[in-house]
């Protein structure tokens, strides 16, 4: 049945110190290999493993877990599309969904060769009974990429696994190995012989070795971006709970500021669309994307185990893309209430199995 649920409140804290670890809940990617366990990630510490503590949440609503499962549908980033797509497509199932703001883009018009939802789109959204979440308050990075070239005193160019930190400059970067940390201004990407680089302003001052350090976001930044973006968000009128992480790049030192700020994370744990019922983390949840970069019959296979399981799938769409189509998105919906799956938003999943549990 593709609804809401129906829940009871009761207090309950969710923080790194009470999120159960993932479980051995193998699936299938969609070219066919296994993913379980959780997955490491380049950094200086274990990944999403965090001796700081969450600020206490919210009050949380329980129920008992639907019987065939639960479908979270996320949608990136908030373009026009969500509105004129996604929106229709879920009304004509009474179906909720869950959509990742960034904060600084709210009504933009012809921003990236596109418009961007405004606060009228996102009430009507919230009034039908979806859940706004913050997608930081520039599409910002919050992960860490490990350096793959040395890094001299004088360099200006540092060459990490990934340039996304050169993406939205000039803005203050980390580099650090866990014994020194420098702090640079980045502004701006690109490629050269060597390889991809995050240019910086000026030289790197120490040195750093490659598959020992990482360029990252400081403090302050993370918290701007994170605490910023739900500020903005909740100023706006809007109650932000959850986050969904740019880039599907999520890690321990993500996970250090989103403890503080959010209950749980939409992608912690990209790569898969189903999580286990029973060791389901809030901070590592299981997202992959329904349309984009896989095939229907993946689609399929996935609906079929998540009502054969009881499990929660989590389902990811960038609706300004082409394949994304309204059609698209009411076929998985017919699939869904087929097979008497269960649509929440990302907010009453968590109340659901992670409240469940306590």
């Amino acid at each position: 049945m593709v609804r809401g649920s129906t829940r009871r409140r009761f207090l309950v804290t969710v923080g790194a110190g009470t999120v159960p670890l993932a479980g051995c809940f193998t699936q299938q990617r969609d070219d066919g290999q296994d993913v379980s366990g959780t997955v490491t990630f380049d950094g200086t510490t274990d990944p999403r493993e965090t001796d700081r503590n969450a600020v206490e949440k919210r009050a949380i609503e329980a129920s008992d877990p639907p019987e065939n499962g639960a479908v979270v549908f996320v949608y990136d980033d908030g373009p026009m599309t969500d509105y004129t797509q996604a929106f229709p497509a879920h009304q004509s199932y009474d179906a909720p969904a869950t959509v990742g703001i960034v904060s600084e883009w709210v009504g933009r018009k012809n921003f990236m060769d596109r418009d961007w939802m405004g606060v009228t789109h996102l009430t009507d959204l919230v009034d039908a009974g979806w859940e706004i979440a913050s997608h930081t308050a520039e599409h910002t990075t919050v992960g860490t990429y490990e350096l793959v070239e040395d890094a001299a005193p004088n360099d200006e160019r540092v060459y990490p696994t990934g340039v996304r930190h050169g993406f939205w400059t000039p803005k203050d970067v980390e580099l650090t190995d866990g014994d020194k940390t420098v702090r640079a201004n980045a502004v701006g990407r690109g490629t050269d012989d060597t390889g991809r680089y995050v240019e910086l302003a000026d030289p790197v001052g120490d040195s750093f070795a490659a598959g020992e350090a990482v360029i990252r976001y400081p403090a302050d930044v993370m918290k701007d971006a994170l605490l910023g973006s739900k500020q903005r968000l909740e100023a706006l009128g809007f109650d932000v709970e959850t986050f969904l992480a740019p880039y599907d790049d999520f890690d321990a030192w993500s996970q250090r500021f989103v403890d503080d700020y959010y209950i749980g994370v939409a992608n912690g744990d990209h790569g898969s669309r189903i999580n286990d019922p029973d060791e389901f983390s809030p901070y590592r949840t299981r997202r992959a994307y329904f349309i984009e970069f896989t095939e229907p019959k993946f689609v399929q296979r996935d609906l079929d185990a998540i009502a054969e399981r009881g499990a929660l799938g989590v389902f990811g769409a960038h609706t300004h893309k082409d394949s994304v189509t309204e059609d698209r998105i009411r076929t998985t919906l017919e699939w869904i209430e087929q097979r008497d799956i269960e649509v929440v938003t990302l907010r009453d999943a968590i109340d659901i199995y992670v409240g469940d549990g306590d």
